[in-house]
Parts: C-alpha cells; structure tokens; sequence
C-alpha cells in the first residue's frame, strides 16, 4: 500500500514538474490526445501471416501450412507499421521506457479485437483463452525496467476479461535484438531454441493449457520469427490453438 502511494505521489510530482504532451499534436495533458489517437488505423481485414493472402478467420493458409514450418494458428496484426505516429510512440515505449504508453497500445490492440470478434475471429467468444506474453530475457528486462509484452497482455486480459498466464515461458538465452537484424535467416537463427518452459512446473501448470486457445502477446512482428519459436517452446502443454497478436508487422 506504502509502495504504491509513494508511486503515484512520485508520478504527480514528475507530472507536475515535466508534463506530458501528445505525441503528435504536442498539446498538454496526455501522452495521446483523443483527436491523434483516432488517427491510429485499425485493421479490419485478417491476412495469413506467411504469404500476406486475405484468410477464413485469420488461420495460417492451407497453402503455407505445407511449405513452412510454422506452429502459430494465425497472426493478428492490430495496426498498419507505415502510420508514423504509432512508430513514436512504440519508440517511446520501448526505448525511453515510457510505461504509461502501454494504456493507449494496449487499446489499439483491444479495438482491433472488438472490430474483428464477431465476424473474423469467432473463437473469441470461447471462455478457453489464455494470454500469454512474449518473455523478455531477465538481462534485458532489468536493462528496459519492464517487459513491454507483458504490460500490454496484463491490460487486454484485464479489459477483456480473459486468463493472463506470466509463469510458464521463459527466455533461457540472451539474443540480439531481432530489430537490429535485417536477413530474414538469420532472424530465424537468433531467435532459434531462445524460450522454453518454466523448469519444475507443477502438474497444476502442465494441464493448464491443454486444449485451450493461446493468445501471445508481442509489440511488433517482422517475420514471426520470435512469435514462432514462443509456440514451438509451448506446444508440449497441448494447447488447441496458438496465436500471435502484435500491434503491427515492421
């Protein structure tokens, strides 16, 4: 209780000293004013995340299925990469370590679902979701302060009323950031056998995922190299479904 009065009367202070202005119109008060923020797209069209093709339900193509090597269902892409405002303000959450920033992500993420429940994606209605992040290595998270994913996966399943699973999928090995990587092969090299499950897992946390629908949560995708492994690390605990969400593909 201490710690959390001694946050906010912290954040008040800084607030006070440094306010904070919208990101892109620069107006005092917020970090995303209500007039920019709808100016962030929302997609209303699913795609298959291996050859770009519109699919039924935003599943992995048929197609691409028996090319590739690919463990997620479908990708989920909440936003368009080529609006310049939201590449700010993932900069500014992820690179100056802004938090605050994950509410108006977050929210981008949870219209994306609200636009696109009903008709492309009819498994949302199932009461058999599980949110789970995309873990950052503990070096790396210590270095940021927080994991971005997981701020955004604590939100949408607090707001969409859904389970968060933060205990099960770690990041064993340390890797280069897949941004700094421009080949597509060797994003897929570096990020090769980098998660695995939680050692000693209880048999409580082994059944807790089976046959149930995995949502992972990430900021952004280029490859879905990242997202790929995550569902290849989680595939022993025989998960129904294994989804990706991000809020664009860079």
């Amino acid at each position: 209780m201490l710690k959390k009065i001694f946050y906010e009367a912290t954040k008040w202070c800084l607030d006070l000293i440094f306010p904070k202005n919208c990101l892109g119109c620069q107006k005092e008060g917020n970090y995303l004013c209500p007039t920019c923020k709808k100016s962030i797209p929302i997609n209303n069209t699913i795609l298959c995340y291996g050859c770009g093709r519109r699919s039924p339900n935003g599943q992995l193509c048929l197609q691409c299925r028996k090319k590739h090597k690919f463990h997620l269902t479908g990708l989920l892409v909440a936003s368009d990469w080529e609006n310049q405002l939201l590449k700010q303000i993932v900069y500014e959450y992820k690179y100056r370590f802004i938090k605050d920033l994950a509410n108006p992500l977050s929210e981008i993420m949870i219209n994306f679902i609200k636009i696109n429940a009903s008709d492309e994606l009819p498994f949302w209605s199932s009461a058999k979701i599980v949110i789970i992040p995309v873990p950052l290595h503990p070096k790396r998270e210590i270095w940021r302060g927080f994991n971005q994913s997981t701020l955004l996966g604590k939100i949408l399943a607090q707001q969409l009323k859904i389970d968060f699973k933060n205990n099960l999928l770690i990041r064993h090995r340390f890797t280069s950031p897949q941004a700094d990587i421009k080949n597509q092969k060797n994003r897929q090299k570096n990020i090769k056998n980098a998660f695995s499950l939680k050692n000693n897992l209880s048999n409580t946390e082994i059944s807790f995922l089976k046959n149930k629908i995995v949502i992972l949560i990430d900021d952004i995708a280029t490859t879905g190299a990242t997202l790929n492994e995550c569902a290849l690390a989680l595939k022993p605990l025989q998960p129904k479904e294994i989804w990706g969400l991000v809020l664009a593909r860079g």
